[in-house]
């Protein structure tokens, strides 16, 4: 194989990998290195896009000897380009920590948080916020009507406790005998703030 394709098929599957794999790296290690990751898939998809021009403009200048090997670095780019854009294949990692069965959502002024418990038994909370925050919360929890009992793997998010509360639209943490807003509401994020 010649060395332009292999730098394409090198360039393509890390750019289509970092990308499938997010769900995974963005938890272990998360934290810092979350902002390494997008500047490498950023970076990555610039040398795409350049490797791409190259390659049009080589196989113009090439046009009278044009043989099917001239094509597979370009559409090798191509291909894996747009998988990594659009997801065709509808490749989703995040099924391996389990289907969401409960979301909720919290929107604040300089962070966002999103909720998911899962039916694994298990739940997660991303939370993120400014100066590039990106913590993730663990644990597994029990549900039993509107009673949400958490069992944290990790340490405890300010806003929440140990035992939320399902009031209409909203969740509540439960506070000697008090229901407190935790400024969650059920669902997806609306992208209200």
């Amino acid at each position: 194989m010649k060395r332009s394709s292999i730098i394409s098929l090198i360039i393509s599957v890390l750019f289509v990998g970092l990308i499938r794999l997010k769900p995974i790296w963005e938890r272990s290690p998360g934290g810092f290195w979350n902002i390494f990751f997008f500047l490498t898939i950023a970076v990555l998809f610039f040398w795409l896009i350049a490797k791409i021009i190259i390659e049009i403009s080589r196989l113009i200048k090439q046009r009278k000897n044009l043989k099917l090997k001239h094509f597979v670095p370009i559409l090798i780019m191509t291909v894996l380009l747009l998988d990594g854009l659009f997801n065709p294949l509808n490749i989703n990692t995040e099924k391996l920590y389990g289907l969401v069965e409960f979301r909720a959502c919290y929107e604040g002024t300089q962070n966002q948080a999103t909720l998911k418990l899962r039916e694994s038994g298990t739940f997660d909370i991303h939370w993120t916020g400014v100066f590039f925050s990106n913590n993730f919360y663990t644990g597994d929890y029990m549900k039993s009507g509107d009673t949400i009992l958490l069992n944290f793997n990790t340490e405890i998010p300010s806003n929440l406790n140990d035992t939320l509360i399902i009031k209409g639209e909203y969740l509540y943490r439960l506070k000697a005998d008090s229901l407190i807003s935790t400024h969650f509401y059920l669902g997806n994020c609306k992208g209200l703030n």
